[in-house]
């Protein structure tokens, strides 16, 4: 199980570097803009409270934010949206393309004949994002707290750190939603998808119904139960919500090991 995780992640090496580098050119443009945007004496909060209900949900989650402090412009216009939808699409779509691909590309045939369990490969293949998932969030962090620094601004890092480390659950219950998909479709397209499809789907719905009195149905998504902004502005954590999170993510890996030891692969 180990070859096949060290294996795959030496892989996602190169696409590991690029997203990082892209994150962090993108959170250097948000931070570059802030001194302006503080400096511009707009009230924000009057704008931002004049946007439906579902889009201050979208992008504010339920926590009240003062733009003119670097934690709430930080968290709104970067990690509410990007790290719980961007990325958690991302992630889906990787672990998607795990199974599937190769068993479209054949490659999938010739890995089972070597004395493997088929439960040790989808293991491996989602051990194999772990260090990726981790990678991304230490680049970014260590960037974002530095970039904040350079233009004046002085930013929590233990709130900064207890987001990152917090984000690297949900976004690995993102790729184990991706990884199920992956063995319940035969080619790649259909279970990336399916994954990207269910995480943005889960998003969309838990902005929707969230604080309303149909707020029950956006119970299973994810987004639910990790709150960037709560984390970075008000130090505040859901820690029943990470621990359902680490369930549901360990569910979905157990789920997928053991449909995939009963597939025909053939």
């Amino acid at each position: 199980m180990l070859e096949i995780t060290t294996f795959e992640a030496r892989r996602r090496v190169r696409g590991t570097l690029l997203l990082s580098g892209s994150l962090l050119a993108f959170a250097g443009l948000v931070i570059a803009l802030f001194p302006s945007i503080k400096d511009s004496g707009v009230d924000f909060e009057a704008y931002v409270e004049s946007f439906p209900p579902e889009v201050q949900s979208a992008f504010l989650g339920g926590t009240a934010v003062d733009f003119t402090q670097i934690e709430g412009f930080l968290a709104v216009e970067l990690y509410q949206w990007l790290w719980l939808l961007v990325l958690g699409v991302y992630f889906a779509y990787a672990a998607a393309s795990t199974i599937a691909g190769e068993a479209e590309s054949g490659s999938l045939d010739l890995l089972l004949v070597n004395p493997v369990s088929r439960t040790r490969v989808v293991v491996g293949k989602f051990l194999s994002l772990v260090p990726s998932v981790i990678a991304v969030n230490a680049l970014v962090l260590a960037g974002t707290y530095l970039m904040v620094g350079f233009i004046g601004e002085e930013i929590d890092l233990t709130d900064l750190l207890t987001l990152h480390t917090l984000s690297v659950v949900y976004l690995l219950a993102c790729a184990a939603l991706g990884l199920l998909a992956s063995v319940l479709f035969d080619t790649p397209r259909r279970a990336q998808t399916v994954g990207i499809g269910a995480v943005f789907a889960m998003f969309l719905v838990d902005s929707l119904t969230f604080d309303t009195d149909y707020e029950w149905v956006g119970d299973p998504a994810f987004s639910r139960y990790f709150d960037p902004t709560a984390i970075l502005v008000n130090g505040e954590v859901d820690w029943d919500g990470i621990a359902i999170l680490l369930a549901v993510t360990v569910l979905l890996v157990v789920v997928a090991a053991e449909y995939f030891e009963r597939k025909d692969v053939g």
